[in-house]
């Protein structure tokens, strides 16, 4: 009967310890992107919850995605201004001689005193990728991410960006 019940607590435990990523929505892409291709990252609006934003979250989000991107590619250019449309990414893209455009949405952004709290820091993103050239969608997501419980007063919300942007990137290639 311990052992049992050290097998169950040994797994609480350990379920803890581990993020959790998740796809919410997600279209297919139509076609695979080039190694020769080029991006425009759009810079998003800084996330918030609950009335709080938290300054400096959209900037980290165009930073984690230009770091998935420059794995497969050789140009990526993070754009100046904050929810910029579509039209307008698209119309910078162009002008910079750019052949993708990688808009991003922050949906929702939880930073939480996990620690203490027990309630996770969360993410949600909306991800969409665009052709310069035909102004049409390639693919697009919304994923969302939860930190650990056993966070150790060390995690924040940036700190679950790589991995749902790399698992969204990696397979356009």
């Amino acid at each position: 009967m311990i052992r049992y019940l050290a097998v169950i607590l040994l797994s609480v435990a350990l379920w803890g310890c581990v993020s959790k990523y998740r796809v919410d929505t997600y279209a297919a892409p139509t076609t695979h992107i080039s190694k020769d291709a080029s991006f425009y990252v759009t810079l998003p609006e800084d996330g918030q919850y609950g009335g709080t934003a938290y300054p400096g979250s959209g900037a980290a989000t165009a930073q984690a995605e230009r770091a998935a991107l420059l794995a497969h590619v050789d140009k990526v250019v993070i754009g100046t201004t904050k929810g910029e449309t579509q039209e307008a990414a698209m119309t910078q893209a162009k002008q910079l001689g750019l052949t993708h455009v990688l808009q991003t949405s922050i949906l929702n952004w939880e930073d939480r005193a996990t620690e203490w709290s027990g309630i996770p820091d969360k993410i949600t993103l909306k991800l969409t990728i665009y052709e310069v050239q035909s102004s049409k969608q390639i693919t697009s997501t919304v994923t969302s991410a939860s930190s650990k419980w056993a966070t150790f007063g060390g995690d924040h919300p940036q700190d679950l960006l790589p991995e749902p942007t790399k698992r969204f990137v990696d397979p356009l290639f």
